[in-house]
């Protein structure tokens, strides 16, 4: 199994982790990021959050299935990550958050870089690879 195959298969768990852990498990999620506890009307919100993390978890799995012919997932990918950092660190410059979700969110700058450095580093092959 080649190393870009295992990068994403990674990356797909990692969101299908975080997006299953705000459904089923929030409050743990909350005690271990030291988050204030959501009240049930909102929780909706974290829930919708969610399925959007495990699409793209979905999307992911799919670049490890066949990169050339998804690698659109990766640019997507890359900066809805790398828009997640910006607002964690938004929140936690504005003292909303503390330190384990800017934590935590330092998985998506990491994703997000290597998303963007295998784009540069591979060309698309036919038509396949080509955003339409």
């Amino acid at each position: 199994m080649s190393a870009q195959r295992l990068f994403f298969i990674s990356a797909a768990l990692f969101n299908i982790a975080v997006g299953v852990g705000l459904i089923v498990a929030m409050p743990l999620v909350e005690k271990l990021l030291g988050l204030t506890p959501v009240t049930a009307s909102d929780k909706v919100f974290i829930d919708l959050f969610a399925v959007l993390v495990i699409t793209f978890g979905v999307a992911y799995w799919k670049l490890a299935e066949d990169f050339n012919q998804y690698r659109h997932f990766a640019l997507w990918g890359a900066w809805a990550k790398l828009a997640v950092v910006v607002v964690v660190l938004r929140h936690f410059i504005a003292g909303h958050i503390g330190w384990p979700l800017l934590a935590l969110s330092g998985g998506d700058l990491f994703y997000a870089l290597v998303f963007l450095a295998l784009l540069r580093n591979t060309r698309p092959t036919g038509a396949q690879g080509a955003l339409q």
